[in-house]
């Protein structure tokens, strides 16, 4: 990356100072020294030849390094939901927490364990290892609340047909399953990774 941009300057118009010349090339050997892998290759649309400002290298980095952190974000949420959907139809039990028989906390808990991150076995414990969000995704937790406070929790869903869906283990007699969110008094969080 050093010597190619070297050699691109070298073919650059003489108007560049050897000030100009001496800053990009520490610049870049600052920016190629901690991170080289991604910039190895030229970014999109610049090539070795145009002698590329090493800014704008390091914000495209930064740019795509935010889009891997999103999808890998976006990926867990949808892992979760795929966990939780493969219990479909195991029944519940009060304190269960799986993998053949589960109480609502118990499925996100073993959901979430299985992604790496542990979790209380309380719908209410569970609220403090997340966080609020604008837009709810699928695999975020969706908490019930009533007067005395959070008293069940599943999994997000999406959207269909205009309604929120869950999949959870509703209670006795009944099993794992998606249903549409049936009440006003709930709200949707993601789980915290990290520290």
């Amino acid at each position: 990356m050093i010597g190619s941009s070297i050699r691109a300057l070298s073919r650059a118009p003489r108007r560049i100072s050897i000030g100009l010349a001496t800053a990009l090339v520490v610049g870049l050997a600052l920016v190629a020294v901690p991170n080289q892998a991604a910039t190895a290759a030229p970014s999109p649309g610049t090539s070795a030849h145009t002698g590329s400002h090493p800014a704008s290298t390091t914000a495209s980095t930064t740019t795509i390094e935010k889009k891997k952190v999103k999808k890998k974000k976006k990926s867990r949420g949808i892992r979760a939901l795929r966990r939780a959907k493969s219990r479909a139809g195991a029944p519940y039990s009060y304190g269960g927490d799986g993998p053949h028989s589960f109480d609502c906390s118990g499925l996100t808990q073993w959901v979430y364990k299985k992604l790496g991150r542990k979790l209380p076995h309380s719908s209410s414990g569970q609220v403090g290892h997340t966080f609020k969000v604008k837009k709810p995704r699928k695999g975020d937790l969706v908490f019930f609340y009533g007067r005395g406070g959070v008293y069940h929790v599943g999994i997000y869903a999406g959207k269909h047909d205009g309604r929120r869906w869950v999949w959870h283990a509703p209670n006795s007699g009944e099993t794992v399953k998606k249903d549409p969110i049936w009440t006003d008094s709930h709200f949707i969080r993601r789980v915290k990774y990290g520290k």
